[in-house]
């Protein structure tokens, strides 16, 4: 957090840059990082490149022991097409505000337009931690933070006091 690279709005890429080995292995680079830090989700603004690039996973994964099973997931210029009216607040963390936990308020279902990493345009309709994560993940590509959706900020604690009193 406090980098400028995660407060500016990423830039779409072009097919040409999809088809780009560099992309390719910067994507294969980001999956690598997200799982090596056990995220359910990395922007590429995260790691400093201004791109409309998201990889998410959830398999297992220690930060989010009661999350569901999310497959590998690469999403290029993710629009969201449709959020449910219906809403859920839940615990959220980040790779990018290390050591940080806080409850947000998000839609239970939504729908995302992208174009998968072979330029293939896909549909996905999600709801619950899925829907969740690709509302933070995509909020990412517009400069916000999970901390920017929360309500109430009386809830933000350290990671060991989330562990300790709120993972579950």
């Amino acid at each position: 957090m406090g980098h400028p690279a995660l407060r500016r709005q990423a830039e779409p890429l072009s097919q040409k840059e999809i088809a780009d080995p560099e992309t390719a292995l910067f994507i294969d680079s980001m999956i690598a990082t997200m799982r090596e830090y056990n995220g359910a989700g990395l922007a590429a603004p995260q790691v400093h490149l201004s791109k409309q690039i998201v990889v998410i996973e959830a398999q297992s994964n220690s930060r989010y022991p009661n999350g569901e099973q999310v497959p590998l997931t690469v999403l290029i210029n993710p629009k969201i097409t449709s959020f449910s009216d219906k809403m859920q607040e839940g615990w959220e963390g980040c790779l990018s505000v290390a050591k940080l936990w806080g409850r947000v308020k998000r839609s239970c279902e939504v729908t995302v337009e992208a174009l998968n990493r072979y330029g293939t345009i896909n549909v996905i309709n999600a709801e619950g931690f899925f829907a969740v994560v690709l509302q933070h993940e995509i909020d990412h590509l517009y400069g916000k933070l999970f901390v920017d959706r929360m309500d109430d900020l009386s809830s933000l604690c350290f990671s060991s006091e989330y562990r300790r009193y709120h993972s579950g």
